[in-house]
């Protein structure tokens, strides 16, 4: 019995650092440039999520959750943390900060495989924050600073994670130096009292409408790829030309190099999401996003397949949903897009669609018919 462990799968090695059975039971190596893999009674498992998985289940089986709803969101989170490398921790660490608003764990009320798997992957990028950068996200500081003191400093000091000092409190803003002479001086010099100004009053304002967020916000249509090519600057990145029933093609660039050959590219319906704000990709303009499913271990991303009989422009839209209209572009500060991704998925059938909060499963369709997958089942959407 053995697990070799990622010299960069921080997760993993704190998984065995706060699972000691494990760890004196199994061999542990490190391997360099390898996915962690492990060798346990007979089964072998790839990937971070999958090892951590089978290791909460032969070890401590609360961390992978309790009842199956936990434990399918105990696996929701860790697909979530898998898509979020490096580049996009600003955007994990938003997601965790919304979904914790009222929350103390991320699943559940107690810690599991989806706090310490999260915690590892935004450790650097806490770290890197400045103290207003940490107050404005404070839900999210709130959770990491419980969960870095709910570890032993012993597998903290196993794992080579240092502790974070983190002030809940809002930053202390400096001073302005003043420039003109302050009260007490011009009573010094004898200067005369400046007359009181009267204050204005002030016209109340009208209270802002609160916005219920909704996955029909979300413009989503069939796109049909007509051309593509490698990213001229970005080996990891495709640039596409898809028709979406426009009259322009749009120019959409998406990270699928290492997922999806390119001859697997050409002449494929997708599903797109059209109203995301343009963005600039290694000097390349894209004016979409490609919807994937990713699988739980993070190692197989595919395409949301529309139906058959689907033509570019149709509209894709979420059971229950099929009568709200989409916003003309989303506004980064509403947060759109980052409220309903945590909720999109697969489920057992391969069917794509979006929990709400009562965990009521919504399929996405194109005129009443569901969008799926190849094979990835209860995979993550992004």
């Amino acid at each position: 019995m053995s697990v070799c462990v990622s010299n960069d799968d921080l997760a993993l090695k704190l998984l065995l650092a706060v699972v000691p059975e494990a760890a004196s039971e199994l061999s542990v190596d490190a391997v360099v440039d390898q996915l962690s893999r492990l060798d346990l009674d007979g089964q072998q498992v790839e990937g971070t999520n999958s090892v951590a998985q089978v290791l909460a289940a032969k070890y401590n089986s609360e961390l992978a959750g309790t009842t199956d709803a936990e434990q399918a969101e105990v696996s929701q989170w860790m697909t979530m943390s898998a898509r979020h490398g490096p580049a996009e921790r600003q955007v994990f660490a938003q997601t965790i900060n919304n979904h914790l608003a009222q929350r103390t764990f991320l699943v559940g009320e107690r810690l599991s495989l989806a706090d310490l798997v999260a915690f590892a992957n935004v450790h650097p990028y806490m770290a890197s924050l400045s103290s207003q950068k940490r107050f404005n996200v404070s839900h999210f500081s709130r959770w990491f600073d419980l969960i870095q003191h709910s570890l032993s400093a012993d597998a903290l000091a196993k794992t080579g994670i240092q502790l974070i000092e983190i002030d809940l409190n809002a930053p202390v803003q400096p001073k302005k130096q003043a420039h003109a002479a302050t009260a007490q001086d011009k009573k010094a010099a004898g200067e005369p009292k400046a007359a009181k100004k009267e204050k204005k009053e002030k016209k109340p304002q009208p209270a802002a409408k609160d916005v219920v967020i909704v996955p029909s916000m979300i413009d989503l249509r069939v796109g049909h790829i007509v051309e593509v090519a490698k990213h001229p600057d970005a080996d990891t990145l495709y640039v596409e030309k898809i028709d979406a029933g426009e009259d322009e093609l749009r120019t959409v660039v998406s990270g699928l190099v290492r997922f999806v050959p390119i001859e697997q590219m050409m002449n494929r319906d997708v599903v797109l999401v059209c109203n995301l704000k343009p963005a600039k990709m290694r000097n390349v303009m894209s004016y979409a996003m490609v919807l994937c499913a990713t699988s739980p271990d993070g190692a197989t991303v595919e395409f949301v397949e529309p139906p058959k009989g689907s033509k570019p422009g149709d509209r894709v839209y979420f059971e229950g949903f099929a009568d709200g209209a989409p916003e003309a572009q989303l506004k980064p500060k509403m947060k759109v897009f980052e409220t309903i991704q945590p909720g999109l998925f697969t489920n057992d059938a391969r069917e794509a669609g979006w929990f709400d909060a009562n965990k009521k499963f919504h399929k996405l369709l194109v005129g009443g018919s569901v969008c799926t997958t190849a094979t990835v089942t209860n995979g993550s959407l992004k």
